[in-house]
């Protein structure tokens, strides 16, 4: 090693280096001076010294080429920027940084993971959880801005993007080098000149100066003075003329620095980050907008070597939750059960990748258990991965057992067996309930089991492995309805494909009352739709085509309201929620209030001409008013044949303010 220790700090808590170089051939790590390309001059140094008889021209270059640019972050973290067109190198710098330098396999992570060569590598090692992520709010973002503070050797005065290797200086630090002592000051705008005109071996200036208008100043101010030579008024001069013409080319919200300037924080995030490849494809399976994006957290799962799969060395043989606190984010009790059976049932996967789903709001707080899992998995002699979501069932034996019986006893564990399994068949029989409204729900479910150690609040049962139950379903490559962009509504076509789509959707959603529960079993709850789970699938041509509600969840939560009246006003939402983005809100309106009447009346005349079939489809099941499945089919079915459709439509219509009255006897 030549520099400083991985991680040494200085007294004010700074790393001593930011970055390093390391050649894997050689076993050479360099961490000083604190720019690679400073770094690579020293190993050019170390190569003459000790093979001087190979160390022509040609040679040098070629062996600085062999090494790998990494970027040091607090904590521990080591970030491996990749060559593309040699990801072999960065393969053999990530097992050296391991074996050889003591770094733990967690603390290692990728950039440059937008270019689809390194997300595949990365991908077909089962290994996107390594994937360096995007700092995400408020507060993570200004974490990340004040951890990207360097130095070159002078001051710290630089906000460093590790992806391109650029350093940023902002005008108020540049204005505010005016307090330096004289021969510092010098040295500084020395330092800045020096670099600003220079490129990195990515092509990516060495400096550049954050937010400026590059027209009106950059790197052609800094080429005519030699600021070491000036005397110390003529270096004032110079320096407050520099800084007034900066600030004059960076726009007025990006003139002060800090965390409180919501723009600016913003704007540095985007810089240091690698918003300057956001046009690059991901080739990733939650692209943005479509379901579950952004929040897909990879975890360690594991490769196949030579045929064999062999789990991550981070989790390896862990059932419990781990003791590190960094490792916790990246464990999960169910991860090993679910590998095992894609592994069980396809015994030629090529990789495979598992990831979990974050809550946006944090945990849920309605009870049960809400974990969802995403998979992608490669089988071989396929042209094509499948993506997969699992969603474990949110009443299983672990939280039945911390329920009490009709006595007021903790529930046994048969007991708790037996209400699982009766949740089983009442969330498939809700699911075949919409298939029989006609509901468009994914084309395959199966369900699956895991099993997990007991970690609960009954003794008796600690330690001992309980099944899960999961449901598996094919991912769905599309756009939340909610989640529509700006321009795609601005579209009129778009908009008024989008509208039949919606009020299709919102018929059946209606009649099965989906829902969530109220808090006292009684109320109506909050009415479920058009808020995440309708996926849009488009056509070739770009235009919305079909409409897929992926989770039901929900469906027969209401059951007991005698009328469909008192949700008209949600069922307005899809429309008036839209109306500043639309180019014609009434006639995406009048074409929602048409698709809606039309597939309402589909289920009602189907359900009046087969009766028979939608009463009898599970007289099976045993019927009880407390809200058994066949109870609440029955009352959904009465609601429906009571509902009078041109009143229910001409509610809804009502609730949208800015359309029209219709013709008299119509609408």
């Amino acid at each position: 090693m030549f520099g400083p220790d991985l991680f040494a700090t200085l007294e004010d808590g700074r790393l001593k280096s930011s970055v390093g170089t390391l050649y894997p051939r050689h076993q050479v790590l360099v961490t000083w001076p604190p720019m690679h390309a400073l770094q690579r001059e020293a190993f050019k140094d170390w190569f003459r010294a000790t093979f001087p008889a190979e160390a022509n021209d040609q040679k040098l270059s070629w062996e600085a080429a062999e090494s790998v640019d990494l970027i040091f972050a607090p904590g521990g973290e080591v970030l491996i920027r990749p060559e593309l067109e040699r990801l072999d190198l960065a393969f053999s710098a990530d097992r050296e940084l391991q074996e050889d330098w003591g770094v733990a396999l967690q603390h290692i992570r990728f950039l440059s993971v937008r270019e689809p060569r390194v997300r595949q590598a990365l991908r077909e090692r089962g290994e996107l959880w390594r994937i360096s992520a995007r700092p995400a709010g408020h507060e993570g973002m200004g974490e990340a801005v004040a951890r990207s503070r360097v130095a070159i050797e002078e001051q710290a005065i630089y906000y460093y993007n590790p992806h391109t290797g650029t350093r940023f200086v902002t005008s108020a630090d540049f204005a505010g080098l005016a307090r330096l002592p004289d021969k510092e000051l010098a040295r500084q705008l020395e330092e800045i000149a020096a670099h600003c005109i220079k490129r990195n071996r990515h092509g990516y200036p060495e400096v550049a100066f954050f937010g400026v208008d590059c027209l009106r100043f950059g790197a052609p101010n800094f080429v005519a003075p030699n600021f070491r030579l000036m005397e110390p008024e003529a270096l004032r001069v110079a320096h407050d003329a520099l800084a007034r013409r900066f600030f004059d080319a960076t726009p007025a919200a990006l003139r002060e620095d800090g965390a409180h300037n919501r723009e600016w924080l913003l704007h540095m995030a985007s810089v240091i980050s690698d918003e300057h490849l956001k046009d690059t494809p991901t080739a990733e399976v939650q692209a943005p907008g479509s379901e579950f994006a952004p929040r897909v957290r990879w975890l360690p799962g594991g490769a196949f070597q030579e045929g064999e799969f062999v789990f991550s060395q981070v989790l390896s043989g862990q059932d419990l939750e781990p003791a590190d606190p960094e490792l916790k984010d990246l464990w999960d009790p169910l991860a090993r059960g679910f590998i095992t059976n894609f592994i069980r049932e396809h015994g030629n996967l090529e990789y495979l990748n598992l990831g979990r789903i974050e809550a946006p709001g944090g945990e849920d707080q309605r009870g049960g258990r809400r974990g969802v899992f995403l998979a992608e998995m490669k089988v071989r002699d396929e042209v094509s991965p499948r993506v997969l979501v699992l969603r474990v069932l949110r009443w299983g034996i672990r939280e039945r057992l911390a329920e009490m019986d009709d006595e007021g006893r903790p529930k046994s564990l048969v007991q708790a067996i037996f209400d699982t399994e009766e949740y089983v068949d009442y969330t498939l029989d809700r699911r075949l309930g919409c298939l029989q409204f006609g509901m468009h729900l994914p084309a395959r479910l199966n369900m699956r089991r895991a099993t997990e150690v007991y970690r609960g609040d009954r003794p008796e049962f600690d330690g001992k492995r309980f099944p899960v139950i999961y449901f598996e379903r094919d991912y769905c490559l599309g756009i939340p309805s909610n989640k529509i962009p700006e321009r795609k509504l601005a579209e009129p076509r778009y908009a008024l494909a989008l509208a039949r789509l919606l009020g299709k959707a919102a018929a059946p959603n209606l009649v099965v009352g989906r829902s969530r529960d109220a808090a006292n079993g009684v109320d109506p709850g909050e009415t479920l739709f058009d808020d995440g789970d309708e996926i849009v699938i488009e056509s070739a041509d770009g235009l919305p085509r079909d409409l897929i509600l992926v989770d039901h969840s929900g469906a027969f939560a209401d059951w007991r309201t005698p009328s469909l009246d008192p949700f008209v006003r949600r069922y307005a939402l899809p429309v008036t929620s839209r109306y500043g983005l639309l180019p014609d809100p009434g006639a995406f309106g009048e074409e929602y209030l048409r698709a809606f009447r039309e597939e309402f009346a589909r289920i009602r005349a189907d359900y009046l001409r087969r009766k028979t079939a939608f009463d009898g489809l599970f007289k099976h099941l045993p019927y009880h008013d407390a809200g058994s499945f066949a109870c609440r089919w029955d009352r959904v079915l009465q609601r429906l044949a009571a509902t009078k459709l041109d009143d229910l439509v001409r509610n809804i219509r009502r609730c949208i303010t800015f359309l029209k009255d219709p013709p008299r006897g119509a609408d």
